[in-house]
């Protein structure tokens, strides 16, 4: 489920990137209102995307949904059992991230920021409504109203950002903690019900269902909070503060180790602060920014313990 959902959203940024990359002399349109939409763009991107999409979710089906389908049927409740619920703060970041990605897309091609990030949410909602619609029919799932309802607040945080600048002062991030000299519980349960692959692995294995080594993030711009007349891109007003949730042992079966969530407070640096004008360098830090970069933190539950980076 959040395997889709996170391929999705990688997609969709990277061809937000690409296609300000390829649109350098609409640079201007990101960061002030254009009067006139660019026709020819316009219908370059309402075409390319939706066939992006589809492509996108033919290679889904084949790959995840094919084994298997029940008529479409809500989520009995297990939903709210699986990873503690972390998977939600992912539903929402991941509806940020396309939120943000839709709207620079259409900004692009010439419509306006005020109508374009309402336009972007929307977009966002739909591509997310359309994967649940798909885990609806999947029999060891069930459409989530739960996901839904964390799809639909992610993809319309950014228009809160825009409409209550107060917010702006507040984001969310992700992180995941490439470490692979230890083995989480869900990799020991994968491996002791999957196959191995040629490489030894389980087959079942997914990183993205790994929430033992994912964290969610949020970070706060204190210096925009307190110091607006200081500059952003000095320390150490380029640092901002950081809350962090993870989970431990999610998918144990050791009646040794209890599963829970995991909280930290530490530091993070916003990359969008080291630019004056929004151009292509800032557009693509803004996406590099959703990751949160290693920094020293604390763990403070269950058990207090520092970090010199934290993932």
């Amino acid at each position: 489920m959040q395997k889709s959902k996170f391929l999705t959203i990688l997609f969709t940024f990277l061809f937000a990137i690409s296609t300000q990359a390829q649109n350098c002399s609409l640079t201007d349109t990101l960061s002030s209102p254009q009067k006139t939409v660019n026709i020819p763009s316009l219908i370059a991107v309402g075409t390319i995307t939706p066939a992006i999409l589809t492509g996108m979710y033919v290679y889904m089906h084949n790959a995840w949904w094919s084994e298997s389908q029940t008529d479409f049927h809500f989520d009995d409740g297990i939903d709210l059992k699986y990873a503690l619920n972390l998977d939600k703060l992912g539903h929402f970041t991941a509806s940020i991230i396309a939120s943000n990605a839709f709207t620079d897309i259409l900004q692009t091609t010439g419509v306006q920021r005020k109508n374009a990030i309402w336009w972007g949410a929307s977009l966002a909602i739909v591509n997310a409504t359309i994967i649940e619609i798909k885990d609806g029919y999947a029999p060891y799932w069930g459409f989530s109203m739960y996901d839904e309802i964390a799809n639909i607040a992610g993809a319309f945080y950014p228009v809160l950002q825009e409409k209550v600048p107060f917010f702006q002062a507040f984001n969310f991030k992700w992180s995941y903690d490439i470490n692979y000299s230890y083995e989480t519980e869900y990799y020991k349960y994968r491996l002791a019900h999957d196959k191995l692959n040629s490489k030894g692995k389980p087959e079942g294995y997914s990183f993205i269902d790994d929430y033992d080594r994912q964290y969610f993030w949020l970070t706060i711009d204190w210096a925009t909070l307190f110091c607006k007349d200081k500059p952003r891109y000095k320390l150490p007003y380029c640092i901002d503060l950081a809350l962090g949730v993870s989970g431990e042992n999610l998918k144990t079966e050791d009646p040794n180790k209890k599963i829970q969530r995991e909280f930290y407070i530490g530091f993070d640096i916003n990359l969008t602060k080291f630019f004056k004008k929004k151009n292509i360098p800032y557009h693509i830090c803004k996406y590099l920014n959703f990751y949160h970069l290693p920094l020293p933190a604390a763990q403070v539950s269950p058990k207090a313990k520092g970090y010199w980076l934290m993932y």
